[in-house]
């Protein structure tokens, strides 16, 4: 009985790993722009002298994909991308979401896969901002979709003045207010010069963006806003150092002030596998931590002189919250 147990647990992993296998091949094809090359029926021996890449290699990833459903055979040797991989995991897409592929494939996965060593070690892995800015950046404005009528409501409601998105990336959520709200003054602080490069090319002078550290920024800044933006920053912190964090928020508002934070949540309602399993690559680096519990967020912002006025789910399967802060005169 013991020795079909054992089977059946084997085959049971073997067949969750079919999901990887979708996964791991819908990034190759993003990465490499394959879904296009097959985007009409096209032979592999075609494609790889078109495209300068090993016809046996991309055979296989061919194969693959016939089985995991990203391709189907039209004709002898003929093979043709499905329309959802085109739509969905194509550059050249402008609905493709193949960008979050390459930060689970390439920032995600290999960090969980080092777990045993550093468990063992207790050494822990250094992440490089600079490396991942672009990929970050731009998984986040996937996040922005969700988040931005949510923020244009709150910006209605709060009629702020001006606003400074801390960790502002590419600039998505300023482009939306400014568009919806053009005499605001807005201000965007993004560490990455690179990711300030891209944002400006993007969105020319319309928006005004700072190339800095938030904190360096919040420390020097002298001046008074209505609304202050800190979309995916609580993971760069220490928990301890989030008290700070908020009254150098608190220092930065006017008396009507505030805060919009976008963060996944652990111990929330939504989310739990997401959330943990995030939890557990923040912990494994050096430089990234803990996410928060809403009670831990909600005791901070109180010591902080905030009070919480809401935390919505915004993707439940990724336990994505928005939490809204009010200054507290």
């Amino acid at each position: 009985m013991s020795e079909l147990q054992r089977v059946l647990q084997a085959r049971n992993w073997m067949k969750t790993n079919e999901n990887f296998l979708q996964t791991w091949h819908a990034h190759v094809g993003y990465k490499m722009d394959l879904f296009d090359s097959f985007k009409k029926s096209a032979e592999v021996k075609s494609v790889a002298e078109t495209r300068q890449l090993s016809p046996d290699l991309l055979q296989r990833w061919v194969d693959v994909g016939v089985v995991v459903g990203h391709l189907k055979e039209t004709k002898k040797n003929q093979y043709k991308s499905k329309r959802r991989l085109v739509k969905y995991a194509s550059k050249n897409s402008s609905e493709s979401v193949g960008i979050l592929l390459s930060e689970m494939m390439e920032l995600h996965i290999p960090t969980l896969l080092e777990y045993p060593e550093i468990l063992v070690s207790d050494e822990r892995i250094t992440y490089m901002s600079d490396k991942f800015a672009q990929i970050v950046a731009e998984t986040s404005t996937l996040l922005e979709k969700a988040a931005v009528n949510p923020i244009l409501k709150w910006v209605k409601k709060e009629k702020p003045s001006s606003i400074i998105d801390l960790g502002s990336g590419l600039g998505g959520y300023l482009k939306s207010i400014n568009n919806k709200f053009p005499r605001i003054e807005l201000t965007g602080v993004e560490l990455s010069e690179e990711v300030v490069k891209n944002a400006k090319e993007k969105h020319g002078d319309q928006i005004n963006i700072i190339q800095g550290d938030i904190v360096e920024f919040l420390n020097k800044f002298e001046g008074k806003t209505d609304m202050l933006m800190a979309h995916n920053l609580l993971y760069y912190f220490k928990p301890e150092d989030r008290v700070g964090l908020f009254k150098k928020f608190n220092n930065a508002l006017s008396s009507k002030g505030s805060v919009t934070i976008i963060s996944p949540l652990v111990k929330a309602k939504y989310g739990a596998a997401f959330t943990t399993a995030f939890n557990t690559f923040m912990t494994a680096h050096a430089n990234l931590y803990p996410l928060p519990s809403p009670e831990e967020l909600e005791k901070d912002a109180d010591a902080a002189g905030f009070s919480v006025k809401e935390m919505k789910p915004l993707i439940r399967e990724g336990g994505w919250y928005l939490v809204t802060l009010k200054k507290v005169n």
